[in-house]
């Protein structure tokens, strides 16, 4: 479930002339972010030159319970250590430890039906065929009986397996007495393109029936709503829509991230010298997310993706919806009485008192109930529709920050209702606050990503033109250059052989992302929905 590390979030952190004691109390939650960079970030992710910023407004508006326009549509992280979508589904045993999480005995049983059983898959039965993995069926339909687009999804895998990025290491600059450090073989479970499937969900049309296609030996071949959701979720994955999306906050890298005694996430020092102090496990701002979900998905009524795990795990879900009640700062009482739940700062203790916003006077708590759609494995059901997703939800509260006018200037994440202070002495666990590690959203001029090549026509009827079967391996072969031609300017850590400290040092990385063709995924979706 990868995503790309990049950020659009800029933090300040002004120098003094005075040498602070703890540099991570000049970054939130402690210093709160300036009104200027709330609005802007709003702005810039909901692309609206005035988004709806103002609680009294929302209140009138009706927004406290909304679902997107179109529901997103359920689908399958697939898994890297299984192949992605070259994964031969149909013949899992999800109860098989090793066949679930172990990636090199997966590659070698990939090699070993690639010499054995597929040289003579135009032999297989009917039954068979509709077994084969959504990229295996892919290939076929291409009349590729070497499997290009498979081989390509395997390499990854194991190249992946082996190197981690090393193994996609195009040049690096490596003084005397330094070398690469040692990549694990260790593959996490959650490693996949979650990133594709919760962008397209949102964004594509559904598939929702079973495509049946005819091969040049005649025999039928069965498309599943959840083969074409694969090649849908893996073009997506791997298209540079992904370099667009709007994106608010940083990845966590901690596993288990500290929390202060209010049950908010803190930050540690810097992970590399030199690297900034940054909020990266409390960096979401409350204020931001709020007011965007309130005008993205409340009325605009698009979907936006969350990581719904503020740790190192990457769990990104498209959202479905959300609703939310006030409640009052000082007493924690839920209301459905706007003017009940804000209160005024002056007469408040209040225990963030020191990073509140200087524009702020009043404060309204906010239990938000966000809805989002679970992965699930893939079936071979011949119909998928709204009824056959899994929808869960996440609770979480926080407050926000006023202006007089009810203008939102800043907020708090809070584990409780009424921000209580927690007990080191009591040896129990602080209650935890819940929270998105990242969001993000597509543009809404997205079409772009996914236009047909200008090809001969095909209506999925006979075979696949050979003009289709040429351009597809264009799409298979997609490198993404991370090299200082195309702008980057990549840095890699190097260890000494002996003593010393490790040094960043020019490097550049050219990373395959195969994709299937475009005009296939949007000829086989098209189909689904007649």
């Amino acid at each position: 479930m990868k995503r790309p590390l990049k950020s659009l979030v800029v933090i300040s952190c002004l120098a003094s002339s005075v040498a602070m004691a703890d540099p991570l109390k000049e970054i939130f939650p402690w210093k709160p972010f300036a009104l200027e960079e709330i609005n802007s970030r709003v702005s810039r992710l909901t692309e609206e030159a005035n988004p709806m910023m103002n609680v009294y407004d929302m209140e009138r508006a009706g927004l406290k319970n909304r679902d997107t326009k179109i529901q997103p549509w359920g689908g399958y992280y697939w898994a890297l250590n299984q192949g992605q979508i070259a994964n031969t589904w149909q013949a899992k045993n999800y109860l098989e430890f090793w066949e679930m999480i172990g990636w090199e005995n997966n590659v070698k049983t990939w090699k070993k039906r690639r010499s054995e059983k597929l040289p003579s898959v135009m032999d297989m039965s009917e039954e068979d065929l509709s077994k084969l993995a959504p990229s295996e069926k892919y290939d076929l339909l291409l009349g590729d009986t070497s499997f290009d687009l498979t081989n390509r999804v395997w390499q990854f895998a194991e190249s992946w397996g082996n190197s981690k990025k090393w193994g996609f290491l195009s040049s690096i600059e490596i003084p005397e007495g330094y070398r690469i450090p040692k990549a694990n073989r260790l593959m996490a479970l959650w490693e996949g393109i979650c990133h594709g499937w919760a962008v397209a969900a949102g964004v594509y049309p559904r598939p929702e029936k079973t495509v049946t296609v005819r091969l040049p030996n005649g025999k039928r071949m069965a498309f599943y709503p959840d083969d074409i959701k694969a090649l849908v979720s893996l073009m997506y994955a791997n298209s540079i829509i992904q370099d667009n999306v709007l994106i608010e906050g940083y990845r966590c890298d901690d596993k288990n991230p500290p929390q202060d005694e209010f049950g908010r996430y803190i930050d540690n020092m810097p992970k590399k010298e030199g690297e900034a102090v940054l909020p990266r496990c409390a960096d979401v701002h409350p204020a931001i997310w709020h007011a965007s979900l309130i005008n993205i998905t409340g009325i605009q009524g698009r979907s936006l993706i969350t990581e719904i795990d503020a740790d190192a795990v990457v769990n990104n879900h498209p959202l479905s919806g959300y609703e939310f009640e006030w409640f009052n700062p000082r007493t924690g009482r839920k209301t459905s009485d706007l003017n009940k739940a804000v209160i005024n700062l002056v007469d408040y203790r209040d225990p963030y008192k020191s990073s509140r916003s200087p524009h702020a006077v009043k404060l309204v708590g906010v239990q938000m109930k966000m809805r989002f759609l679970k992965w699930s494995n893939p079936k071979d059901e011949h119909t998928n529709g709204p009824q056959d997703d899994k929808i869960d939800d996440q609770k979480m509260m926080y407050d926000l920050e006023l202006d007089a006018q009810g203008n939102i200037v800043g907020g708090q994440w809070r584990a409780t209702s009424t921000a209580s202070r927690y007990n080191s002495n009591d040896n129990s666990n602080p209650p935890s606050v819940k929270q998105p590690d990242f969001f993000w959203v597509v543009p809404k001029n997205n079409s772009m990503y996914v236009k047909n090549l200008t090809l001969e026509p095909w209506d999925g009827r006979g075979q696949v033109p050979a003009s289709w079967t040429q351009a597809s391996r264009g799409a298979h072969g997609f490198i993404y250059n991370m090299t200082r031609e195309f702008g980057f300017n990549e840095k890699c850590t190097v260890i000494p052989e002996n003593d010393g400290k490790p040094k960043e040092v020019p490097c550049e990385f050219k990373y395959p992302r195969p994709q299937p063709l475009v005009n296939v995924v949007n000829q086989l979706v098209e189909m689904s929905r007649e």
